[in-house]
């Protein structure tokens, strides 16, 4: 599995999640959200864990450190979006802004850190890493596997 398609679906599937979010209603966006949040956590668990690591190098070392920051701030949103009923008056400018912020993240990584990492990094060690992000996604899945969501959430996203 290549690593950066694994990533480029998530960010694909993230996307149509925010689209069906934004038109659902009642307990439907719950339940689309709660989707989306456990995603989300996925996604940059996945990277933290096992891409940033292997592609931090000379040439993507600012590119890394500031997905570490794009990363905390999505969390720290989806920690106050779980914590909102969807008909809260907060929840949707929260949710914009989650968007705008995951869109962003994801816009400079297609752009600029995906290139690099192809450019600099020998098939094999893609190949490699590509394995390494099947295996933790297997691992983070698992029941317990991400345990900054609630277990009603990780209920909800299967």
């Amino acid at each position: 599995m290549d690593p950066i398609e694994l990533l480029t679906r998530q960010h694909e599937e993230a996307e149509l999640l925010f689209q069906q979010v934004a038109v659902a209603k009642g307990e439907e966006r719950t339940q689309l959200f709660h989707r989306l949040a456990w995603l989300l956590t996925l996604h940059t668990q996945l990277e933290e864990r096992y891409f940033y690591p292997e592609v931090k190098l000379a040439e993507t070392e600012d590119l890394v450190i500031h997905s570490f920051d794009d990363h905390a701030e999505a969390k720290a949103l989806i920690s106050q979006l779980i914590h909102l009923d969807v008909s809260d008056m907060q929840f949707e400018p929260a949710l914009v802004k989650l968007r705008t912020s995951v869109e962003a993240h994801v816009a400079e990584e297609r752009s600029m850190l995906f290139p690099l990492v192809r450019r600099l990094l020998s098939a094999g060690r893609i190949e490699r890493l590509g394995e390494d992000l099947v295996r933790g996604m297997n691992e983070l899945t698992q029941p317990g596997g991400l345990p900054t969501l609630s277990s009603e959430i990780q209920e909800g996203a299967h």
